[in-house]
């Protein structure tokens, strides 16, 4: 799978500033482009359609899942392979026939068919709680495969993907209590042949390899005889006492994105130890997201399921589907009204010896700063707070580190935290807010905590959750003037950030600084050389050598060659300036 996060990039009066294009809302607005798009599936009767669609081996016109049970000469990666195709039939792209799916015009099963519309609401829903753009937070990875305690009938609604790999699902039964030790011990039948929606693969040409439809839903079988390789006493009706889980065979689809032809051994099960990962071992972690979800306004409840097909961003939203039910359904965890979420925005570096020149190595201070909001599933935000890493900083000076807010009401209460390196846990910062200029100071001494976290948190009146992010957060390094006078300090901003009501002006003009406070113009110099920089989307790993000792007081521009050609060209070349060479 490759990142959603796309950098852009700017340089406007010596700021640099790297620009994160978060593409998170526009995912839901790939779900909701339409199933069109030049592809649609043929019926018995029509051109393309062939009763024995279903290949058992290799051919030169065809295409095929893998993972099929009696596949011949597929690559070693899907010799687990033992799926039954029993259930669905479909066409050389995957596409599942109009057959094998449940749709507006069947109306004894209206109840279990979301169609279009009803997948694109639940899919902005797993967005809320599980944004593709975002890593997945721990406490909402599970393992779950889910208890028929009253018997019924059960289908699978396609929500939609956020892939570059063209996957197979299926799904496998087994008595309670009997839970399998391995995928080679599951009988699993096949779903859905080909997961790829073509949505995040435009440039990949992966609408051609396009093999799945937001809202395509699909009536499941309980075959008591599978163990025997029969159908013998198929049925809708999944007995109790039972539990279903599913399982997706990464790439397993035999035709691929442009680009993407890996043969990849990852099966990401809802079962726990069934899962393996890319060396054919049982995978300890959980791959999937299992949780119920109850719509408020039609008291309706959901199964929903999402999985992670490669271990790269760990979003655990590369295929979602939820599950419709005439059986009860027990052992889902349920998910908090209320889901916490996380977003990296980026680093900041200062240079401390402002307005002097200084060695323009831009790690005296640094700080990695993350957002986060608590929301339930109507979007309502009711808690936003700004996390600020510190890290190992070699200045010799002594720097402060303290954050502006923007946005914050009258009926908002603060909370601030601190966590040492290495700890574990947050506890309560003693510091307080400043209203007037609307500053936190979160230490006056980044080296007497380094590699700390500072977290700002803001919580919302709980009968008025804010409808988007209101809170900005501007982070800066202080010094108080003479080591210790409350009034004066000397502060350093981001290019054309303006100061507290604290400055001691009388530093503008001075040195390599080149400001105009008479018309609002801060913290610029001429040259290449900025006082301090904001690097949108960048962690530790991109900005490595600025972190190593060994490289104290060395410029930016010699650690990095690409970085002169980024700022003379405002931008437009070497983007990436600051990512390993």
């Amino acid at each position: 799978m490759f990142s959603t996060r796309v950098m852009e990039v700017e340089v406007a009066g010596g700021q640099i500033n790297a620009i994160e294009a978060n593409h998170a809302a526009q995912a839901i607005t790939r779900a909701k482009g339409g199933n069109g798009q030049g592809h649609s599936r043929p019926n018995p009767g029509e051109p393309g359609y062939d009763e024995n669609s279903k290949p058992q081996q290799p051919s030169s016109n065809k295409n095929y899942s893998y993972m099929v049970k009696g596949t011949q000469n597929r690559p070693a990666e899907y010799n687990d392979g033992n799926w039954q195709d029993w259930l669905v039939t479909y066409n050389q792209q995957g596409m599942l026939y109009n057959e094998s799916l449940i749709g507006n015009n069947d109306k004894d099963d209206k109840d279990l068919y979301l169609g279009k519309k009803g997948a694109e609401a639940l899919y902005e829903v797993h967005q809320t709680i599980l944004n593709e753009g975002s890593t997945c937070p721990k406490e909402l990875r599970s393992e779950a495969d889910m208890l028929i305690s009253e018997k019924g009938e059960i289908a699978v609604n396609f929500l939609g993907g956020s892939t570059c790999w063209n996957s197979s699902l299926g799904y496998y039964v087994y008595p309670d209590g009997q839970k399998p030790t391995s995928l080679n011990d599951v009988n699993v039948v096949l779903v859905f042949p080909n997961t790829q929606d073509g949505h995040k693969t435009a440039s990949y040409n992966g609408e051609t390899t396009k093999g799945i439809f937001t809202g395509d839903c699909v009536k499941l079988k309980y075959y008591p005889n599978i163990a025997s390789g029969s159908t013998k006493g198929a049925t809708y009706e999944f007995p109790a006492g039972y539990r279903i889980g599913f399982v997706l065979a990464t790439n397993a689809w035999s035709d691929r994105v442009s680009g993407k032809n890996n043969n990849l051994r990852y099966r990401s099960a809802t079962s726990s130890g069934l899962s393996v990962n890319d060396q054919g071992k049982a995978f300890d972690a959980p791959r999937t997201a299992v949780y119920k979800y109850k719509d408020k306004d039609t008291n309706k409840e959901y199964v929903m399921v999402s999985f992670e097909d490669h271990t790269d961003d760990e979003n655990f939203s590369d295929v979602v589907i939820t599950l419709t039910t005439r059986a009860t359904i027990d052992d889902i965890p349920e998910i908090d009204e209320k889901v916490e979420t996380s977003e990296l925005k980026g680093i900041y570096a200062f240079e401390d010896l402002w307005p002097a020149a200084g060695d323009f190595d831009m790690n005296d201070v640094m700080t990695k700063a993350t957002y986060s909001k608590l929301m339930d599933t109507k979007n309502k935000i009711y808690e936003e707070s700004y996390t600020f890493k510190t890290y190992g900083n070699y200045a010799t000076l002594t720097n402060g580190l303290a954050v502006r807010l923007d946005g914050v009401s009258a009926t908002d209460k603060l909370e601030f935290y601190v966590k040492a390196a290495g700890a574990e846990e947050f506890t309560a910062l003693e510091t307080t807010y400043d209203a007037t200029d609307r500053v936190v100071v979160l230490t006056n001494d980044v080296t007497s905590n380094k590699g700390a976290e500072y977290k700002v948190k803001v919580i919302h009146a709980e009968s008025s959750p804010v409808e988007k992010q209101t809170i900005d957060a501007e982070p800066f390094i202080f010094r108080a003037e003479d080591g210790g006078d409350a009034v004066a300090w000397w502060e350093v901003h981001l290019t054309g950030y303006a100061p507290t009501s604290k400055m001691n002006r009388n530093y503008f003009g001075k040195g390599e600084d080149r400001s105009q406070p008479a018309k609002n113009i801060f913290y610029v110099r001429s040259g290449n050389y900025p006082f301090a920089f904001f690097l949108a989307g960048a962690n530790e790993t991109d900005l490595s050598k600025m972190l190593d000792p060994k490289n104290e007081s060395v410029a930016i521009d010699k650690l990095y060659s690409g970085y002169t050609e980024w700022v003379t060209s405002n931008g437009a070349q070497s983007a990436a300036w600051y990512k390993a060479e």
